[in-house]
């Protein structure tokens, strides 16, 4: 936290005339995703930090439209002065490149990158009449009913979906999707045994595989999570091909001062290094991302560009 709050100051110093005076009226913080998930929450949460250390309110806007599209479209287009602002997740930043291919504004080339407050683990899910305890057995399963094994998603294109897609192809295998109108559709089906698993968010599937409802069987994260040691990840169980995590990426309209791109990065850094902030965020079941600075933050996107993008054309799914 010294060191962060040093490279505060001396950027602070650093920083053009323009640049100095910002912000000095409220800023628009326009979200992807609908009021209560996890990019929501990330974005009220920081903020209220950053309206706290910056003296001025910055405002949070929903436009959940056209899956996040309408909201990315708002921001390419608006003043690049600082005063508008995005925060999304890996569907609105990386798979809607493949999903509406003819969308006003490309996500990833389209806007300077900010920071990333925020990551969340994918987690597998298996109904107990599947018969797989492990994922040794979830693959035997699969492997011996090719391309017949039902599994949910709340809907096509969506981060669990490709996830699931992404998970078949590091493992070679098939099964049958089932799209569903949200997560919760998805589970209640999951929970009956009419589909026989899912993968979503570790914040949403958690508690059903601490009480049983269902099996952990895999997590997409590069360490097993404190909220589900007994699951292991891909690499433990020979799949490293699996890393399936969804983010909370910040972003600009192209052309953003750097400056103003470097001094929000270290405020967001800032929110999310200790304190209310990242205590509520970890009991979401999210991990913090270090040193995200715009640079970094550009570098992770375009790589995960580069993970996703061939598993979800491999679907075939298109939303446009």
């Amino acid at each position: 936290m010294k060191k962060l709050a040093l490279a505060l100051m001396g950027l602070v110093a650093a920083l053009p005339a323009a640049a100095q005076d910002y912000p000095n009226r409220p800023v628009r913080v326009v979200v992807t995703l609908a009021p209560g998930g996890n990019a929501d929450i990330n974005a009220r949460l920081v903020s209220g930090a950053l309206s706290t250390a910056l003296g001025q309110q910055f405002v949070v806007e929903n436009r959940p439209a056209a899956g996040g599209t309408v909201a990315v479209e708002t921001v390419g287009r608006a003043a690049p002065d600082g005063y508008t602002i995005l925060v999304g997740a890996l569907g609105s930043h990386v798979l809607n490149v493949a999903l509406y291919p003819n969308q006003p504004v490309n996500p990833i080339t389209g806007l300077d990158h900010i920071s990333i407050s925020s990551e969340s683990a994918m987690v597998v899910a298996a109904h107990p009449s599947l018969g797989a305890e492990n994922f040794a057995q979830f693959r035997e399963q699969l492997r011996s009913r090719r391309g017949v094994v039902p599994y949910g998603s709340s809907g096509n294109g969506t981060t669990g979906h490709i996830s699931s897609a992404l998970l078949l192809q590091v493992m070679g295998e098939s099964a049958q999707h089932v799209p569903y109108r949200g997560s919760a559709a998805s589970f209640t089906d999951l929970s009956a045994g009419r589909v026989l698993f899912q993968t979503d968010t570790i914040s949403f599937l958690a508690e059903h595989i601490q009480r049983g409802t269902v099996r952990g069987i895999v997590i997409g994260s590069a360490q097993r999570s404190p909220m589900l040691p007994d699951v292991p990840t891909g690499a433990e169980v020979g799949i490293p091909g699996f890393t399936a995590t969804t983010w909370t990426p910040w972003s600009a309209p192209l052309g953003t001062p750097p400056a103003i791109l470097e001094l929000l990065s270290s405020r967001i850094q800032q929110a999310v290094a200790s304190g209310p902030v990242r205590e509520r965020l970890i009991a979401l079941g999210n991990a913090i991302p270090e040193n995200m600075t715009p640079a970094r933050t550009r570098a992770f996107i375009e790589a995960e560009a580069e993970k996703w993008l061939p598993a979800v054309r491999a679907t075939g799914a298109t939303l446009d």
